[in-house]
């Protein structure tokens, strides 16, 4: 078949179009085609004829080819939906091995009416039946947090959007809310939630999320969540080690530091927002890493600087300085001695996930480490590798790493040069003209140790 008598073929199976319509009216999407069947006379031939005469055969997304239906006498018979330009009554339109088949009385063929209806056709079909034709291009993206999809509508399809979310979560099963943001994130909260209207479905957001092996709970109208960072977090965590220490200072609900307390680190999870403090608490309990996870409320510079001698106090506590992990056993076993999980004195890693002023806290770390000399004593390795996520708005990423470079060594208060980096990871075009960048780099000794003035 050529492309273009395969074009005129799709164009036949689309459904019927009506851009006036601005509330969905499910029943106008009705069609009706005249098609051939291919009766199969013994059921046990299906197999072979399906495969043999598959170039006949009618292929079309979310139709099945093969139909059951009853005779007058009430018996099953199976019938297979054959191309539009097979003709029942002319064996010139079939390919040879359909002729044989009809020819040795295997199949029969027969005129058949195929009654398509709203249900035939998928998300994109029916809005390209609806949406005026003037439209950029049909919005299809969504991002999902359990039942819910979050829309980011431009303004030419802001007159459509009810019309655009019942379509939507009349096509996913899964989805039961479907919201739009109104504006952008941190606009009007310091807590990066943004504002955002109810389109269609359940007026829940309150949301679980399954990520990385854990459950995460939370309200999704009052927190700060991003579906598409599901590589990223996992990036990171990996790069813990069983037995270390993770400070995360804008944790939000979790997608760092659960993962992380679940392969037995020791985490400090911090979130200024109440509602993701909240949301942390529960996720810890749900997921029973209250061992390894201490949750916090807390402004980020305080909390890297009292987390860092919170650690080592902890450390130096014959009363909390270890964890003991029950060795699982058969019924009726002795249980051998439970494994104890030493907490160390500092951090090896920090977490700063808050791209549009995380760099700003980096003066926190200028002479937290006082009175800890003894401690790292001289072992570079025992400051914390900082992991700091940062907008770059010049389309120019050339200069990304010199521009990051820059503001970091103003926060921090010490020239960091790209040499210093231990990697610069481009994680996502957010914008036209803004990169969103995760930074990693040793704390310098000379900043953990130097003069606190300005931090």
């Amino acid at each position: 078949m050529s492309n273009s008598s395969s074009g005129e073929m799709s164009r036949l199976f689309l459904p019927p179009i009506n851009r006036a319509m601005r509330i969905l009216d499910p029943s106008f999407f009705q069609k009706t085609i005249p098609l051939t069947a291919a009766h199969i006379l013994d059921g046990r031939n299906i197999p072979r004829v399906t495969r043999e005469c598959a170039k006949d055969l009618l292929r079309i997304p979310r139709l099945r080819s093969i139909i059951t239906q009853k005779d007058e006498a009430g018996k099953e018979r199976k019938l297979l939906l054959m191309k539009p330009e097979v003709k029942h009554d002319d064996l010139s339109t079939v390919q040879p091995k359909t002729r044989e088949y009809v020819e040795g009385k295997i199949i029969k063929l027969e005129p058949y009416t195929l009654h398509m209806k709203y249900e035939n056709w998928n998300y994109e079909e029916i809005m390209n039946a609806i949406l005026p034709e003037n439209l950029d291009e049909i919005p299809c993206a969504f991002t999902q947090a359990g039942h819910l999809a979050h829309l980011n509508l431009r303004e030419q399809y802001l007159p459509y959007k009810h019309l655009i979310a019942t379509v939507l979560l009349d096509k996913n099963p899964n989805i039961s809310t479907v919201v739009n943001k109104i504006e952008d994130v941190g606009t009007g909260s310091v807590y990066r939630t943004f504002p955002m209207e109810l389109l269609a479905g359940e007026d829940n957001t309150n949301v679980e999320v399954r990520e990385s092996g854990c459950v995460l709970r939370f309200d999704f109208a009052k927190v700060y969540w991003n579906s598409r960072l599901g590589n990223e977090h996992e990036r990171i965590f990996k790069q813990f080690k069983p037995g270390e220490a993770v400070a995360d200072v804008m944790a939000g609900v979790g997608p760092f530091a659960i993962p992380a307390a679940k392969q037995r680190v020791f985490v400090y999870a911090n979130d200024l927002n109440p509602e993701s403090y909240k949301s942390l608490v529960e996720n810890t309990k749900i997921n029973k890493v209250s061992q390894f996870l201490t949750p916090q409320n807390l402004d980020g510079a305080n909390f890297i600087r009292s987390a860092i001698h919170a650690l080592h106090a902890r450390s130096q506590n014959p009363q909390t300085n270890t964890v003991s992990i029950p060795v699982p056993v058969k019924r009726g076993q002795q249980p051998p001695p439970p494994t104890l999980v030493p907490v160390p004195p500092t951090f090896s890693h920090f977490v700063m996930n808050l791209p549009a002023s995380a760099t700003t806290f980096l003066g926190a770390f200028r002479g937290a480490y006082r009175g800890l000399e003894d401690v790292i004593a001289g072992q570079q390795e025992m400051l914390p590798m900082i992991h700091v996520y940062t907008f770059h708005k010049v389309p120019m990423t050339r200069s990304a790493a010199r521009d990051i470079c820059a503001d970091i060594s103003r926060y921090l208060g010490h020239p960091v040069a790209e040499a210093d980096l231990e990697n610069l990871e481009n994680v996502r075009l957010v914008a036209p003209n803004k990169t969103y960048y995760c930074v990693s780099f040793r704390l310098p000794a000379v900043v953990a140790f130097g003069d606190t003035q300005g931090a």
